[in-house]
């Protein structure tokens, strides 16, 4: 596969404080054993992708120890491989480490450089689906695009894709223009999903022009600008796979949600072709106990189950004692909900534990939410 892979792990607009206190975007967990980033991974090495930069910035510790070198997406390799991109200054910005996607590929100008693949494909973390590129890297080749930009023709949720753009396409693929997020789209436009590929040597054009025009923001500056100048062909390839999107606290708890769908979890779960890869951890079977109710809910393996949960998503080595009712709810790794205790629409973090008898309640618009180790 004549394509190396560039994932950014890291924020560039989404509102997820509250999950980002002690990790970076691409760590947050999803779906009950995964992590985001699984997501990113698993579609570039599906598609055959052997060559993939992870670009980092800050509190990125607990994503090095998930993918480590990359065993599990065979991604340990003398030759390419996985190769994590950390910060680092620019000459221009010798005090700071860079803050947005330009500036990330600016630092990491020599890792472009050196690669042997003709073609970079640029992706995010913010939106969980499973995808094959091989097709979006045949139309590129085919169009004689500048760049291909990869929209959703079925996005789950497209109000969660706020903080990404919509495209205006012509019949037959050419980008017309971008619109915010944050305005209201035409009924025609087509929601971006801020992934691109591009020749590797435009590429590096375009970042040393960028770069000498003091330039900040890569969609705004260089891909919209494109756009508007007419002198590149910007060409949009549309995928028919589910897209879930993660921009917000609440987004994520409605994508999370969505997973109880069984279409939807079988979209991205059930190809045999394209399996999603995650680090694998031994942990013993889900122990139900006798007066344990469990309904339309998603449990990981490792937890012990005395209470009552529907319509929620438990991750591995949750307790949930007798008594305890959870609903509407995702409870991260390692957390305990004690005899008693009521949950709707809440979000908890990994190692969180609730104290007897409480009661919590969020809305699906705004989630109850509690930080990584809390006690209540």
């Amino acid at each position: 596969m004549d394509l190396a892979g560039i994932v950014f792990s890291d924020t560039y607009g989404t509102e997820l404080d509250d999950l980002l206190l002690k990790r970076t975007l691409a760590a947050i967990p999803f779906g009950g054993r995964y992590r985001l980033i699984d997501f990113a991974l698993s579609n570039l090495v599906n598609t055959g992708v052997q060559n993939i930069g992870l670009i980092v910035k800050q509190n990125y510790q607990s994503l090095m120890g998930h993918v480590r070198s990359g065993d599990e997406w065979d991604l340990n390799r003398k030759n390419g491989g996985l190769r994590i991109l950390p910060p680092f200054s620019t000459d221009g910005n010798s005090d700071e480490v860079y803050r947005n996607r330009l500036q990330g590929l600016e630092a990491n100008m020599s890792y472009l450089r050196n690669l042997e693949e003709d073609y970079v494909l640029l992706t995010g973390c913010n939106h969980v689906l499973n995808v094959d590129y091989s097709l979006m890297l045949d139309f590129h080749k085919r169009s004689g695009a500048r760049i291909t930009a990869l929209y959703a023709n079925k996005p789950v949720d497209p109000e969660e894709g706020r903080n990404l753009s919509w495209m205006t396409v012509k019949d037959g693929g050419e980008v017309l223009g971008f619109v915010s997020g944050q305005e209201k789209p035409s009924p025609d436009a087509r929601l971006s999903l801020n992934t691109y590929i591009m020749g590797r040597k435009d590429l590096l054009d375009v970042l040393e022009k960028a770069v000498l025009a003091h330039k900040k923001s890569f969609r705004h500056d260089v891909l919209e600008a494109m756009v508007e100048s007419g002198d590149s062909r910007v060409m949009a390839f549309g995928t028919d796979e589910r897209v879930l999107f993660v921009d917000t606290v609440s987004g994520y708890l409605k994508s999370s949600l969505l997973l109880l769908d069984p279409d939807i979890r079988c979209g991205l779960f059930r190809n045999e072709d394209r399996p999603v890869i995650t680090k694998v951890k031994d942990s013993p079977p889900t122990h139900y106990g006798k007066d344990a109710r469990v309904s339309n809910s998603l449990i990981a393996d490792g937890t012990i189950i005395d209470g009552t949960v529907r319509n929620s998503v438990i991750f591995r080595g949750v307790k949930i004692a007798a008594g305890a009712v959870v609903e509407n709810c995702v409870v991260m790794q390692d957390s305990t909900v004690s005899e008693g205790v009521r949950l709707n629409y809440a979000i908890l973090d990994k190692q969180v534990f609730i104290e007897p008898g409480r009661m919590l309640s969020g809305y699906l618009t705004r989630p109850f939410m509690l930080e990584r180790r809390s006690r209540i």
